[in-house]
């Protein structure tokens, strides 16, 4: 079962709507933070706000599981406007929409942090757990904003009045000196998943697995830092050594669980909660297996939008015997005719027509189904991504890979054949004795095809430094083999990602209230 957090919207002001185990949605009265922060109730009803930005459209229910990080792993269908066909400028509503979402939830966090001792009848040992995960959260929404835009403002304090001078962008070092500053104090503050038994709140080892995956941001193309592949390995490995994850053994069960809503929290470190399907009072359902699903016209099987599609070059990277690829890749589509709903497979060159297959609606257990909302979570950092990011920070720093980074990718690629993760295999093992650059090429592949779908493959792309590049490949592919019926709206939906594409444009709601800011370069 899940347990839910509380929900707030916060300005300067609170309004507080309860959504706890028993869901109760009475909202509260609006208070003023001189008023508020003062039980332990309040304080976690605070940090719930900071987390609910995860949950907005703009960011985790759609945007970044679709039409935000387009890349080589899929295709918008038939998208020849706006966001879903890669048409960005500064005046794209999603753009300045994920702007504000994950501003408002830092200006939550800072508020939260700053009232945080204010509750002296609350034990330090709570408020240090709460402080913690708020640390953390300012801290990821601002990797988040320098990953996406580069030097954005680094705002510490909450906003007290309106006639506050805006700031102008912080250099991306500094940001990211912040980011590692705020998280390694959460470390030491927040506490073990096997407190909670569930996920969706910020534990010791998804601080760790964040901070490997920071720190290889670093070490890539927006800083060069590569002095992080040392910090970066550590922190995996600190994950690695806990104890507490391991790879589930049964791929597709770990998208099962999702959908079921079901917590594996061996298997996934850190997720953002959907519930329901935003009926009524309940306001917490996501569209993840609905916009980015199995195509289906019909609502009680589980209606799927018929617009992430995979891409030939994903379908393609699994080899044979490995069960990931028809998981991943759907191998079938429901055919709706009237009331008359058909699981048809698809041929097998039909490969361009093939959806996101991970999150199956038909496992939904709240019913009546919703068209267009689930309660299916979604994966934030699982096990199998800190054994990819050990084996690549011990490649880097060993000029090739040793015996560890060996065992971590083997593990990831036996669980895809569905044979056991400690136990060699002539077929799954990655060939013995490759050089630095191969097995760095291993690994690009090995995360496309684990991590399909999730969000990641554009972040890695741009921090290889190879994303305008591969997508530009992409669209030469797209324009000699796909099938005529999808080409057009794809190619030029590749090609638009150019030399400017590494960053988003500042939106226009930044630039028309802070003259302190400028445009990025080619938007």
């Amino acid at each position: 079962m899940k347990k839910s957090f509380y929900y707030i919207c916060t300005a300067l002001v609170l309004l507080g709507f309860s959504c706890n185990k028993i869901l109760d949605t009475t909202p509260q009265d609006f208070v003023s933070p001189v008023n508020y922060y003062n039980t332990e109730s309040e304080l976690e009803s605070a940090l719930a706000g900071v987390y609910d930005r995860l949950g907005d459209n703009r960011v985790y229910a759609q945007g970044m599981a679709s039409y935000l990080v387009v890349s080589d792993e899929f295709f918008m269908k038939n998208q020849t406007s706006g966001i879903n066909a890669n048409i960005i400028d500064a005046s794209t509503l999603e753009i300045n929409r994920h702007w504000e979402a994950l501003y408002t939830g830092i200006e939550r966090a800072n508020m939260l942090l700053e009232n945080i001792n204010k509750a002296q009848q609350v034990s330090e040992a709570k408020r240090n757990e709460i402080k913690g995960q708020a640390l953390f959260l300012r801290a990821y929404y601002y990797f988040l904003l320098t990953d996406e835009f580069g030097a954005v403002p680094l705002k510490l304090q909450s906003s007290k009045s309106p006639e506050e001078a805006p700031l102008p962008a912080t250099p991306v070092k500094e940001i990211y000196d912040q980011i590692l500053k705020d998280m390694k104090e959460a470390q030491g503050l927040v506490r073990s998943v096997s407190d909670y038994g569930y996920n969706t709140r910020i534990t010791k080892t998804t601080v760790q697995g964040i901070l490997a995956r920071v720190c290889l941001t670093m070490a890539g193309s927006s800083l060069k830092d590569v002095s992080k592949y040392t910090e970066a390995r550590a922190y995996a490995d600190s994950v690695m050594q806990s104890g507490v994850h391991g790879l589930n053994p049964d791929f597709k069960q770990i998208y099962v669980n999702h959908v079921k809503e079901i917590f594996d929290t061996r298997e996934n470190l850190w997720e953002v909660e959907f519930k329901g399907t935003s009926q009524g009072e309940i306001q917490e359902g996501g569209t993840i297996g609905s916009y980015n699903g199995i195509t289906c016209g019909n609502i009680d099987t589980g209606y799927g939008y018929d617009y992430v599609h995979a891409t030939a070059k994903l379908y393609n990277a699994y080899a044979n015997g490995d069960l990931r690829r028809d998981w991943t890749v759907a191998p079938f589509r429901f055919v709706t005719t009237g009331n008359t709903v058909v699981r048809t497979a698809w041929n097998a060159t039909e490969i361009y027509e093939r959806s996101n297959g991970k999150w199956r609606r038909e496992y939904e257990t709240v019913l009546p189904r919703n068209q267009n909302f689930t309660g299916t979570n979604w994966p934030l950092l699982r096990y199998a991504d800190v054994l990819l990011m050990f084996a690549e920070a011990d490649n880097y720093l060993n000029n090739g890979p040793s015996e560890k980074a060996y065992t971590a990718i083997n593990m990831v690629r036996r669980r895809g054949y569905g044979k056991d993760v400690l136990t060699p295999d002539t077929q799954a093992d990655a060939p013995a004795g490759l050089s630095q650059q191969d097995f760095q090429e291993l690994i690009v592949n090995e995360r496309l095809r684990e991590l399909a779908f999730e969000g990641l493959r554009k972040h890695d792309l741009i921090r290889w430094g190879i994303y305008p590049s591969v997508m530009q490949v992409q669209a030469r592919e797209y324009q000699m083999n796909m099938p005529t019926a999808l080409r057009d709206p794809a190619t030029a939906q590749a090609q638009r990602v150019t030399a400017r594409s590494v960053v988003f444009p500042i939106p226009n709601s930044e630039l028309a209230v802070n003259p302190n800011i400028r445009q990025n370069s080619g938007w």
